[in-house]
């Protein structure tokens, strides 16, 4: 796993290793595509995680991050039982909204995949508000 170093970087990001298990293939061939956007949610996650923010925290505090858009552009297949490696990124300090970039690759290092997703905040009433003021100080801190 990469890690960051304040100042030395210009982006947040972390690595998440899965395997493809049979029940996201098509008989036992490719990894059905609709996988890799809960791969991306996976590496996001955990990217969060790592640098001290959890989702189940933020949605206690009153915090959603709804996904407003999730793009991917599928190179090449992955297979049952390949081992991946499920890049996420962030590269902007976020303002209303928030965005990250993925990779997936193989333990090969081929580039499977590449993708991103868009998040707003918003309170429990559904309504947009700005991220939260720890959330912002922590992504300060890193970028």
């Amino acid at each position: 796993m990469k890690k960051w170093a304040p100042g030395k970087s210009n982006m947040i990001e972390h690595t998440s290793e899965i395997r493809v298990r049979y029940a996201e293939t098509y008989q036992m061939r490719f990894a059905h595509h609709s996988h890799y956007i809960t791969w991306f949610e996976l590496a996001r996650i955990n990217l969060l995680r790592e640098v001290g923010i959890s989702y189940a925290n933020l949605e206690q505090e009153g915090y959603l991050m709804p996904v407003l858009e999730v793009n991917a552009r599928f190179l090449h297949p992955a297979h049952f039982d390949d081992r991946l490696f499920v890049k996420a990124v962030i590269k902007e300090i976020p303002r209303a909204k928030l965005s990250f970039k993925y990779e997936v690759r193989n333990e090969h290092g081929e580039l499977l995949c590449t993708g991103s997703s868009l998040h707003s905040f918003m309170n429990q009433k559904e309504r947009a508000v700005k991220p939260p003021r720890q959330f912002l100080k922590r992504i300060k801190e890193l970028l």
